[in-house]
């Protein structure tokens, strides 16, 4: 399941944001008008990027530095390129050559923080981010000189220092354009195929195209991911009007709801922006409360009024034991949104008899969690229409969000409390 939208909806402090609180794992990929970036992520933490911006790798600073020979690089290289292992560039130079480790991982880390910093200045492109295995993604995507960190960077505070650095150089009337020197080292010598090149099966290295170079127009070494991505899924890339990426439904909401959910002053209407959210991609929705031995109906949207009672006070009053073999139990275990049916089982059958309009063909349900808990579950469907949920993947972003804007709000409560006390 991948993220994918139009820098120009989702900005990339946003897309940053998101990537670090739901703790993801996997690759981001950034295209714009001839050029291309892309961040690697390992349980929301940034440990690898790379840009057309900047050519340079690991290599080359050592050796603009002063640091290392080119001819220490090329002996490292080559014992890289025919060791069985696949140590990295940086510990073969710790290990064989008696480089000080903290030095290459002050270079990788001031690097990768040039590379993030220099994406705030696009001003248009698409994105797309893809969950996956970040070894798998190190393999595949990226030649052996470039730059990994063990421990990453917090894309939180990259993203407000990018932030930062963009306002500072806008201020000041310079020009937004960052873009790193030219390589010193020839990767293509360091790393030829051992293989001979008429060998069919012999691997090509993939590598970032050069500036200006498009996807059909590379050599068989270089591809673009994002458009890879797109024609995987069915999409021909030459009909998505040059960069433009189909966004997922509910991108433009997401990137205002979020900046809503922001608003030091909304209190409890989080909440109110949560069935906000809902209502734009279902027919209806109900938020119920997880207390300790109950889940307790709190509010909802598109629920009938029956007789006597308003759609508010049918809600309320529904009450579900928590360890009674209900729907909700899936949720609650697995702290995971599901698209799923309602069971057979009693509480089921109560939940469709309370909530009226039959059973729908497709339920969703999304946690709210809030310091390590499930505070709040969100279900919804499209009944009475006969038809499934649609893509919520933007909704899901977005209840995790207001499950820290939560605990935000609950720590200032406690903070304002302690304060009248003293």
């Amino acid at each position: 399941m991948s993220l994918v939208g139009n820098l120009e909806d989702l900005g990339l402090g946003d897309i940053l944001q998101i990537v670090s609180l739901s703790r993801k794992s996997g690759e981001l990929i950034l295209r714009g008008p001839n050029r291309e970036g892309r961040i690697v992520f390992k349980n929301g933490q940034v440990n690898r990027a790379v840009s057309t911006d900047f050519r340079e790798n690991i290599g080359d600073l050592l050796v603009r530095r002063g640091i290392v020979s080119i001819d220490v690089i090329k002996q490292a290289a080559e014992l890289q390129r025919t060791s069985c292992s696949t140590q990295r560039l940086g510990t073969i130079l710790t290990e064989r050559h008696g480089i000080d480790k903290e030095v290459i991982d002050t270079l990788v880390k001031e690097q990768i923080e040039k590379i993030v910093y220099s994406f705030f200045t696009w001003n248009e492109g698409t994105f797309v981010f893809d969950l996956g295995d970040t070894d798998e993604i190190a393999a595949t995507s990226f030649d052996p000189l470039q730059f990994m960190l063990d421990q990453g960077l917090n894309p939180q505070w990259l993203a407000m220092e990018g932030s930062r650095i963009l306002d500072e150089r806008r201020h000041r009337g310079e020009s937004l354009d960052m873009v790193g020197d030219e390589p010193i080292l020839d990767v293509a010598s360091l790393f030829a195929p051992v293989a001979a090149p008429s060998d069919p099966d012999a691997p090509s290295p993939v590598t970032l195209p050069e500036r200006g170079t498009s996807r059909r127009a590379a050599d068989s070494g270089t591809f673009n991911l994002g458009a890879e991505l797109r024609l995987e899924l069915g999409e021909d890339a030459s009909e998505q009007g040059g960069d433009k990426a189909p966004a997922t439904p509910g991108l433009h909401l997401l990137r205002g709801m979020l900046q809503e959910l922001n608003n030091p002053t909304l209190g409890g209407g989080i909440i109110l922006l949560v069935l906000r959210f809902a209502s734009e991609l279902m027919n209806r929705a109900v938020i119920f409360l997880v207390k300790e031995d109950e889940i307790v109906g709190l509010g909802q949207f598109g629920i009938d009024a029956i007789a006597g009672l308003s759609a508010d006070e049918r809600v309320r009053r529904m009450r579900v034991p928590r360890n009674a073999g209900s729907v909700f139990e899936q949720v609650l275990q697995s702290w995971s949104a599901l698209k799923t049916v309602t069971g057979s089982g009693q509480w089921d059958r109560y939940l469709v008899e309370e909530l009226g309009s039959g059973v729908a063909t497709e339920i969703f349900l999304g946690p709210i969690i809030s310091e390590g808990k499930v505070v709040a579950i969100l279900y919804g469907d499209n009944a009475p229409d006969k038809r499934a949920i649609g893509d919520t993947e933007s909704l899901e972003i977005f209840l995790s969000q207001a499950g820290l804007a939560m605990e935000k709000a609950l720590l200032e409560r406690r903070l304002r409390s302690k304060e009248m006390l003293v």
